[in-house]
């Protein structure tokens, strides 16, 4: 049977890359693009659709938002038809090893190992409960939020131990944890700390189950590229120097570590083993009025501030949005209505819109929550209720991330292939949508 490794590297910019190989910053970036085809992806999409959590949807299944109807991240688990991994065990009898993918989910019929992505809350670890714990944590720290996981930071280092996290990782983790204690401001690189070790632990099973279908997902670039592209290429934001100094070089270190863990793929490969590169979409600088996000304290402050008695489950989706989970839509519209009833003291915390403290969606027994307010809100602000004349003081609930938005979504992405068999080695189709990754997959295993 064929093999193939899809490396999913979320949001990598075609002009970034190209130049940081230039530059000579990406070696194991440059070795493959000489041994690859190289396509562009280009999606019609925009708004919301123009989300990576949609577009590797499209990936995933060959089909686009309007049939497959997933807008928001974690409901990969809606989707009634088929993913690609699915229509592989079932076809071929095909061995998978899913590590990481975005918004995903599996069938019944599914072979081999599937390990959700860190906002995932709903599709079930596939044949290695052991991976629970270690996706419980990676979940909790992708997401800059806490479960209220009641196992031990103990019982979470043997568990990842066991799944072949190398014990120089764990030092490495060690080490950017106490790093974070003295200054801070480096907390931004924990993020590729992460990528380290599940790198180990995709080795570990991909060595371990030899798949003959594996991806690998990380998503740390376009977190950087999301939040610090201001201090990146400040000139381009109309600023003579980076606001955060320290803070310049992120976007290329970002790009030297998925280069670092490339090339420890490769070097875990065969000269000739297939591989796709994927990035879904790129980005590029969000040049409008400076926008702030803000969360969420927790789950409990939540459910006593807004006198919220429903009983639902609380899940961190991205960034400043949140999803509460009901038994019931009853229980669901009646927080709805507690939750829309609440406003801010002032129009200056948003930058266009209503007061309205939450921007709320709902679907059946699930709400879908964020806050609006997106500019810098003072130590004073209020926000009160239709019901009452009572101001309450919104720092007592919320805090403010630590980014500010700088990057946003483009519709190009990234699509290289080396030694993959596939319709779009054509020359003229250079170009395809990304629903085509799907496609061009299947028909590697003769599909």
């Amino acid at each position: 049977m064929n093999k193939l490794l899809v490396l999913e590297f979320n949001e990598l910019c075609p002009s970034l890359l190209e130049r940081f190989m230039e530059e000579g910053h990406l070696p194991n970036f440059k070795k493959l693009r000489e041994e690859s085809v190289l396509h562009l992806t280009k999606t019609d999409a925009s708004g919301e659709d123009l989300n990576p959590w949609v577009q590797w949807v499209d990936i995933h299944t060959g089909v686009e938002r309007q049939e497959h109807e997933i807008q928001k991240l974690n409901e990969g688990h809606k989707y009634t038809g088929k993913f690609t991994w699915d229509v592989l065990s079932e076809n071929i009898d095909c061995k998978n090893w899913i590590c990481g993918s975005m918004n995903s989910a599996h069938s019944d019929a599914f072979k081999g190992v599937f390990l959700p992505d860190p906002w995932n809350s709903h599709t079930d670890i596939k044949n290695n409960k052991q991976l629970e714990t270690y996706h419980a944590y990676i979940a909790s720290a992708v997401q800059n939020y806490s479960r209220g996981n009641s196992t031990s930071s103990l019982s979470f280092i043997k568990s990842i131990l066991k799944q072949g996290v190398k014990p120089t990782t764990i030092i490495k983790l060690a080490h950017q944890l106490l790093r974070e204690k003295i200054a801070p401001a480096n907390k931004w690189r924990r993020a590729m700390l992460l990528d380290l070790i599940q790198f180990d632990v995709f080795k570990y099973h991909f060595v371990k189950e030899s798949p003959d279908f594996s991806t690998f997902f990380s998503n740390t670039v376009a977190h950087y590229q999301h939040h610090y592209w201001k201090d990146f290429e400040p000139e381009k934001f109309g600023l003579n120097s980076s606001p955060q100094a320290e803070n310049k070089d992120s976007i290329l270190i970002g790009y030297k570590n998925t280069d670092h863990i490339l090339g420890m793929i490769l070097k875990l490969l065969p000269n000739d083993y297939p591989i796709m590169f994927i990035t879904a979409l790129s980005q590029e600088p969000y040049l409008d009025v400076e926008r702030h996000y803000y969360n969420i304290k927790d789950p409990i402050s939540l459910k006593n501030e807004f006198g919220i008695s429903e009983e639902f489950k609380f899940h961190q989706v991205m960034a400043e949005q949140f999803q509460l989970e009901f038994n019931n839509e009853a229980d669901c519209v009646s927080v709805e209505d507690k939750l829309s009833q609440f406003y801010m003291d002032s129009e200056k915390y948003f930058n266009v819109g209503s007061t309205k403290l939450f921007l709320i969606t709902r679907e059946e027994n699930l709400l879908f929550v964020q806050c609006r307010c997106n500019k810098n809100i003072d130590d004073a602000a209020t926000y009160l209720s239709e019901h009452d004349d009572t101001k309450r003081n919104f720092n007592n609930i919320f805090y403010r991330m630590n980014e500010t938005k700088a990057g946003k979504h483009n519709q190009v992405g990234i699509y290289w292939k080396r030694n993959v068999i596939s319709p779009t080695n054509k020359d003229s189709e250079n170009t395809v949508k990304p629903s085509q990754i799907h496609s061009d997959i299947l028909a590697h295993y003769g599909i």
